[in-house]
């Protein structure tokens, strides 16, 4: 995941009182308490919008907001980004300032189809810490939305290079999400077989064991490709 450098006519740089999210989503004291410890500031830095950088949105798309979260702590609870997303509707690409670094953060939101009051919220992907004088400019896409997917899964690990994956047609976003599922499933299934199989002292579990690791290493390199 790269930082990008938004145009100057997106910028908002308005700084949102923590309290604000907190007493308008009616939190509970577990959640007060994570804003209270571990935010120092919350910044809406940009809006991408059809006004702002010229590209077509769609009705269930109008605004991408750049939040830019200044944490207190290296491991910011992503319960308090959460929170966030679900009080406001438009898609969110969070950036996480801790000191002189930062990390993006998102979900793919969408809005509920039976009721578009609410939203859809998925599991959290986060970069590496970046450095925030990196930045590149932005991709070049017709759609919001377009743009939106390319930074959600430019945060999957099942994103280097495979949009295309050997076929001439492109990947959709959602199959990209069940990859990075997929994928983080065999990786913890893995982790449990190695510490299983540290611990084994008998040969002939220990046998079986192998045998099983071998089947989940060869499926996880067969879905990274």
């Amino acid at each position: 995941m790269k930082l990008y450098k938004f145009p100057p006519q997106a910028k908002v740089d308005r700084l949102i009182p923590k309290n604000k999210f907190y007493e308008q989503g009616k939190a509970n004291n577990k959640i007060e308490q994570l804003f209270v410890d571990q935010v120092e500031n919350i910044r809406w830095a940009y809006k991408l919008a059809a006004s702002t950088i010229n590209l077509q949105d769609q009705e269930d798309l109008k605004e991408i907001q750049i939040f830019r979260v200044k944490s207190r702590v290296e491991d910011l609870d992503v319960s308090i980004l959460s929170f966030i997303d679900k009080l406001i509707q438009t898609p969110i690409i969070f950036e996480v300032v801790y000191q002189d670094k930062v990390k993006v953060v998102a979900t793919y939101k969408r809005l509920n189809q039976a009721d578009k009051t609410k939203v859809v919220i998925g599991q959290y992907y986060a970069s590496d810490w970046l450095d925030s004088e990196d930045r590149t400019e932005l991709p070049i896409y017709l759609k919001l939305a377009d743009l939106y997917e390319h930074f959600i899964a430019e945060l999957l690990p099942t994103s280097s290079n495979d949009d295309q994956e050997n076929t001439d047609e492109p990947i959709s976003i959602e199959d990209k999400l069940l990859k990075a599922q997929q994928l983080e499933s065999l990786q913890k299934q893995l982790n449990k077989l190695k510490s299983k199989l540290k611990s084994e002292k008998q040969f002939n579990r220990k046998v079986e064991l192998n045998k099983q690791l071998q089947v989940l290493e060869s499926d996880l390199r067969k879905l990274t490709g």
